[in-house]
């Protein structure tokens, strides 16, 4: 019973469960002989009432084989050589076995062989449980004997048959013939020249494969003795007792024949149900699933100890809907008590004719069941097997990585699975799912540190930590794009810097030059207004000079009636003296306007220097009109100093009117020169006129260019100050980024900010003009 033993310490937990397989063990070692053997027929353990039958002690049959039990001739034969490759293929072994104690004595036991398995189905050992019968077996051989004698054999209902000593059949009963008779065909196929009606006379050698042996063996017996008589399918039981005459002589052999050949078979499939209901039985047992049968009914009839323990697991949470669950009471009971509408169930149960599924919910738990329907051989629906799945915990972590997912969807990936309660696949995957989710998270979190430093402007901040796969590729785009985000804003930089600095010193360039250009418009303007000036005085010097050619001429004329009319000469002195004087003033301002003119001359020389190429023609004007300014300015002084001459002459003619006559011959050669000196002067007027419209042209063409370049130069001007600005604008707007020390920083883009001033050109010389104004008529040899 040491497996019973065995199954008690490791396998039962309940109390009362244990103290029921105690009972048992204990009848059984109270009423049974027990054996242990291993598989190779090597005992292991036997009890007090196995060893007190056979007479040995357990010391002298342990480690010993089986065949100690059996004689030597049959434990060398090939049946006891099947017999044991029976057992080691788990097939259930039960009959009545001759078996021999210490002292030799034959002993009868009516044993069952179970092998036991383990939980993966191999055979470790086999268990014999036996009961003696070794004193039945000789009362029904003393009964068989006590029925022939009274019974006369005819009137006796077993199927007997007597057989002399030569074991030649002399006697068959009714019965043993209807019996035969019954099997003749089947048996003719093993003896073809049997037939029940000549059986009488024949030898029993017919039956037997080795007459000779069973021949010996009958002759030998002494008592009733069991054998069997084999015909592939057909199977008889004899029983062979000596027959015993009154005077105690061998008469011959009583043989009592039972067709043990349905026997057999209902035995047989009751032996292969019995085992088949025992090896799925220890199958559902040792089943990690959770089954539970229940009968027709819906009553439960089994439940292995997987659902068992389920069903204790969830019993406080069960017990919330149904107040009176005991899951250690629950075979019995009906699984009515499950379902809110019983009477469905039921019905659904009833009418099952394949596998169904379905989830139910009670007392917060989440159970899976597949039932299945339990069909007999014949169709008759035996009851429904039904396999439990806690899905509780399979349902929890379902919900909450949908609410993880969920959270993920939305941007939340702070969220976590709680590990705590879990352990095997869901454990690993909450793990999983954790790490994974923890991952992500640093990428999103470090990506989004990037992005909002982006926006920030701040282009210092990178991805440190190590990722894998796109992560990594993620990390590396994020990285490679703040490098050259920084790249690009240092050049932006640079160029702002460069570009402001460029524009500075463009606008202070434009703005002196427009200052220059209003300069010169503003001189441009003064000498326009000079040249109309000197236009006027020269129109005016030319119109003076015809009126004293006119006046010469007529001197000379009158010079020429000079003789006839001196009376006249004082009054034609005197308004010679008038006219000599206006030629003086008018003479003065023909010295006034040449030495303007040559002043005139001289700045816009210097003017055209300035102009450079483009001022090179009005340069060749301004010589031109400062060579006749000079030429103007001496003929002026010859001119002047003849009135002067004049003039005394006239002052002094009233006293020397007398002597006019003397000295008219003078007189009308200087008028000639006069005359001479007025054309010349007329003529330089004239030339002088031309040249000066040519300034007047040559100073509205300058002006006028002058103007489109002060237009031109606002227009610079305006640009640079717009470039410089736009400039400026975007240093201010690259100073919102941050770079790093290699890619330079904040500090770079305020040099830019700050522009140095544009290095002012001094404007070209002016001639002193305070030089210029020269009132004495002697300094114009100075030029």
């Amino acid at each position: 019973m040491k497996f019973l033993k065995d199954l008690l310490s490791s396998e039962t937990k309940d109390p009362q469960a244990i103290s029921e397989l105690e009972g048992i063990v204990t009848a059984l070692n109270q009423s049974q002989a027990v054996i242990e053997f291993n598989t190779d027929g090597t005992i292991i353990t036997a009890n007090d009432n196995f060893l007190n039958t056979l007479g040995y002690r357990l010391d002298e049959i342990q480690g010993k084989h089986h065949s100690l039990f059996v004689d030597t001739e049959y434990s060398r034969s090939r049946e006891y050589g099947e017999f044991w490759d029976a057992l080691n293929r788990g097939e259930f072994q039960q009959a009545e076995f001759k078996r021999f104690g210490k002292s030799g004595n034959t002993i009868w036991i009516q044993a069952t062989y179970s092998p036991i398995k383990d939980e993966i189905g191999r055979v470790y050992k086999v268990v014999k449980f036996a009961s003696d019968i070794t004193a039945q077996k000789i009362k029904a051989e003393e009964n068989a004997i006590t029925a022939n004698y009274a019974n006369a054999l005819k009137l006796c209902q077993a199927n007997v048959m007597l057989a002399d000593n030569d074991m030649n059949i002399i006697y068959m009963n009714d019965e043993v013939s209807k019996m035969l008779r019954g099997r003749e065909p089947e048996l003719q196929k093993y003896l073809p020249n049997f037939k029940v009606d000549s059986l009488v006379g024949t030898n029993v050698d017919g039956f037997h494969k080795n007459p000779s042996h069973q021949r010996k063996m009958v002759r030998e017996i002494t008592e009733p003795y069991n054998t069997r008589l084999n015909f592939d399918t057909l199977n008889f039981e004899l029983t062979a007792t000596p027959w015993i005459g009154t005077d105690g002589t061998r008469v011959g052999t009583v043989v009592e024949w039972v067709d043990i050949t349905d026997t057999l078979k209902a035995r047989e499939e009751e032996v292969r149900i019995s085992n088949a209901n025992s090896q799925v039985k220890q199958a559902l047992d040792c089943l990690t699933a959770n089954a539970m049968i229940a009968d027709g009914d819906g009553n439960i009839i089994y439940m292995n100890d997987a659902v068992k323990s389920m069903m204790r697991d969830a019993e406080s949470d069960l017990r919330k809907e149904l107040p009176g669950f005991d899951a250690k009471h629950l075979v019995g009971e009906n699984i009515d008590r499950f379902h809110k509408n019983p009477a469905h169930q039921r019905s659904m149960l009833s009418a099952l004719t394949q596998t169904y599924s379905t989830q139910i919910v009670v007392g917060g738990r989440t159970f899976s069941l597949i039932a299945n329907p339990i069909v007999s051989e014949k169709g008759e629906r035996l009851g429904t097997v039904v396999e439990w799945a806690d899905r509780t915990k399979e349902v929890g972590a379902e919900k909450e990585i949908d609410a993880i997912v969920e959270a993920a969807a939305a941007g939340d990936l702070s969220r976590r699975i709680e590990i705590s309660g879990k352990d095997g696949f869901f454990l690993n995957l909450a793990e999983g799912l954790n790490r994974l989710l923890g991952i992500a998270d640093d990428v999103v979190a470090d990506t989004v540190r990037i992005f909002d430093a982006l926006a920030h402007g701040n282009l210092t901040r990178q991805i440190d930590k190590e990722y894998m796969g796109s992560f990594g590729k993620l990390k590396q785009d994020a990285n490679s794009t703040v490098e050259r985000l920084t790249e690009i804003i240092t050049r932006i930089r640079e160029s702002a810097s460069t570009v402001t600095t460029g524009a500075s010193e463009i606008a202070q360039g434009n703005a002196d030059l427009s200052k220059r250009t209003e300069s010169q418009a503003s001189s441009l303007e003064e000498t326009a207004s000079s040249m109309e000036e000197m236009t006027s005085a020269v129109k005016q010097t030319s119109e003076n000079s015809v009126h004293a050619n006119e006046l010469a001429n007529s001197a000379r004329g009158k010079a020429q009636e000079g003789g006839d009319v001196v009376s006249k000469a004082v009054d034609a002195m005197n308004e010679i003296n008038q006219a000599s004087k206006k030629i003086s003033d008018i003479i003065g301002v023909i010295d006034e306007i040449a030495f303007q003119t040559n002043l005139l001359a001289l700045n816009a020389a210097v003017e055209a220097a300035r102009a450079g190429e483009q001022g090179r023609g009005f340069a060749v004007v301004a010589g031109e009109v400062r060579n006749l300014a000079q030429r103007s300015a001496g003929a002026a002084k010859e001119i002047k100093d003849l009135i002067r001459d004049s003039v005394d002459k006239v002052e002094a003619g009233t006293s020397l009117v007398n002597a006019s006559g003397k000295t008219l011959s003078e007189i009308i050669g200087a008028v000639d020169r006069v005359s001479s000196m007025i054309q010349e002067i007329s003529t330089a007027a004239s030339e002088q006129s031309a040249g000066i419209d040519q300034v007047n042209s040559a100073v509205a063409q300058m002006d006028e260019m002058t103007q489109q370049n002060a237009a031109l130069v606002e227009e610079a001007t305006a640009a640079g100050e717009a470039m410089s600005g736009q400039a400026q604008e975007m240093s201010q707007l690259m100073e919102f980024f941050t770079l790093n020390s290699q890619g330079g920083g904040s500090a770079a883009l305020a040099i830019a900010s700050r522009a140095p001033a544009p290095v002012s050109r001094a404007p070209a010389p002016v001639a002193n003009q305070g030089g210029l104004s020269v009132s004495n008529t002697d300094e114009w040899e100075e030029f």
